[in-house]
């Protein structure tokens, strides 16, 4: 059995990031939804991405200590 690698939280924020991004720009070009809520989504997918990366690091690091 294979053992498991640690999680590499750079990737994984920088993923969440891109795919946010992909989803509003998505989104935007099929008119479900406005400019108000374009410049809103930038700053929830970076909020998004940082407590997905906060909880991934303290979690990775309640299980090394």
């Amino acid at each position: 059995m294979s053992q498991r690698h640690a999680t590499d939280v750079v990737s994984l924020i920088f993923g969440i990031i891109f795919a946010g991004i992909v989803v509003v720009w998505a989104l935007s070009r099929a008119d479900l939804i406005d400019a108000h809520s374009v410049a809103l989504a930038g700053p929830a997918i970076l909020i998004a991405a940082g407590a997905v990366g906060l909880v991934v690091a303290l979690r990775s690091g309640a299980q090394r200590g």
